[in-house]
């Protein structure tokens, strides 16, 4: 995707890593000129923030079903008619963002899932196909709107892991009149980290040792 492709007044998603923390925000584009995005200033807690060389920043751009991705880009604070701005430069083509790349663990479970909408937070049972460091993917009949907020609690023994992501991908399968969904996770989370892996390493000993099979003294004898 080309940077004269991004529209003025649509919303984009920064991310940004640093000392092992992610952090996202989304804005709206005020303005787009040349390679670089202006926005208003990122804050939090009302306290305009700056961003150091120690950030890795990428910039996500939604343009109907598909998500790009601009890595590494560069984000300065700026004044603009005595208002604070920050603007982002970007380099070459946005890329296809490619969901959820890390290891995905099969779930093939009903969960209850809660989707923050513009009149409030409403609750509805999916089929969670799968889950990865990254996101997740599930299947509902309900049509859920691109960018919501959705929370999810994957059990883990006694403890439940939060996952807070929203929805960058949706496809209506009419074989099972439902639509498929892809969901980016906000952040890393380490204890969902530690759960794959340890599911991982569970189903990698059960393929390495499958269950022996008990040898019959008649192999004519059967249970009736």
């Amino acid at each position: 995707m080309l940077i004269n492709e991004i529209l003025t007044g649509k919303i984009m998603e920064l991310e940004v890593k640093y000392s092992g923390n992610t952090i996202n925000f989304k804005k709206e584009i005020v303005s787009v000129n040349g390679n670089t995005v202006m926005v208003s200033a990122f804050t939090i807690n009302d306290q305009t923030l700056g961003f150091s060389e120690k950030c890795t920043i990428n910039f996500y751009y939604q343009m109907e079903d598909k998500l790009f991705i601009w890595e590494n880009v560069t984000v300065k604070l700026i004044k603009y008619n005595n208002k604070p701005y920050h603007r982002i430069e970007l380099s070459g083509e946005g890329e296809l963002f490619h969901h959820r790349g890390a290891y995905r663990l099969y779930i093939g479970e009903e969960m209850p899932m809660s989707i923050n909408t513009p009149t409030g937070i409403s609750t509805l049972t999916v089929l969670v196909k799968d889950i990865s460091e990254t996101g997740v993917g599930f299947v509902t009949e309900e049509e859920i709107d691109l960018s919501l907020v959705v929370h999810f609690k994957i059990q883990d023994g006694i403890s439940n892991i939060s996952l807070y992501g929203f929805v960058i991908r949706k496809e209506f399968q009419e074989n099972i009149h439902s639509y498929i969904y892809g969901c980016k996770l906000h952040d890393i989370n380490m204890q969902l980290s530690k759960y794959i892996a340890k599911r991982q390493n569970e189903l990698l000993r059960m393929k390495n040792n499958p269950p022996s099979t008990v040898k019959r003294d008649n192999p004519r004898a059967s249970i009736r």
